[in-house]
């Protein structure tokens, strides 16, 4: 009885193992896809894009956050985000608030579905928050976004890394003896 239930628990934490493995393969193959910005719009409701700029992402029902309030219930306005080649633009019910690369200090990507800004004409810290379970590829966007308003080298640099991580994850996930492929 006992050997049943080790043998149960074993394959159970195995299935939980592949799992948590087919999901990491999965982010990262989000992530690598969005960092490539092959999704170039010249036009996006409710933002206006300079000349020579495209949209690479937009998303609505995104949080503006400060650097201090970070957590879900201090967020200040909910709007649009977008992400372009020139800039990150959010359109929100009371505010818009724009990060032009040009003027970025910093930025984070903390892991926690909030991306951070620190420009040279504003004090704090501000940005915005967003649902979790589309973060690889917000985050991968924002990042690849930056890195090739710095020239196509820094860009080519970044996918790279994406695509890297991705090889590795999907490595530990076939290694893991799983079946099903993880980006389907």
């Amino acid at each position: 009885m006992v050997g049943e239930f080790d043998q149960a628990n074993s394959e159970a934490t195995g299935q939980d193992k592949a799992s948590r493995l087919r999901e990491r393969t999965r982010r990262a193959w989000d992530a690598l896809v969005a960092a490539k910005l092959h999704d170039e719009r010249s036009d996006v409701e409710g933002v206006k894009l300079k000349r020579g700029e495209v949209a690479y992402f937009s998303i609505d029902g995104v949080g503006l956050v400060e650097s201090r309030r970070a957590e879900a219930s201090d967020v200040t306005d909910t709007g649009l985000f977008v992400v372009t080649n020139q800039r990150c633009v959010f359109v929100g019910s009371r505010r818009k608030t724009e990060w032009a690369y040009s003027k970025l200090l910093g930025y984070s990507l903390d892991g926690e579905a909030v991306a951070m800004f620190t420009v040279s004409n504003r004090q704090k810290a501000t940005g915005v928050k967003y649902a979790g379970d589309i973060e690889p590829q917000i985050d991968a966007t924002i990042a690849a976004a930056i890195a090739r308003f710095h020239g196509e080298a820094e860009h080519a640099k970044l996918v790279n890394e994406f695509e890297q991580d991705h090889h590795r994850a999907f490595a530990e996930w076939e290694e893991a003896g799983s079946h099903a492929p993880p980006t389907a």
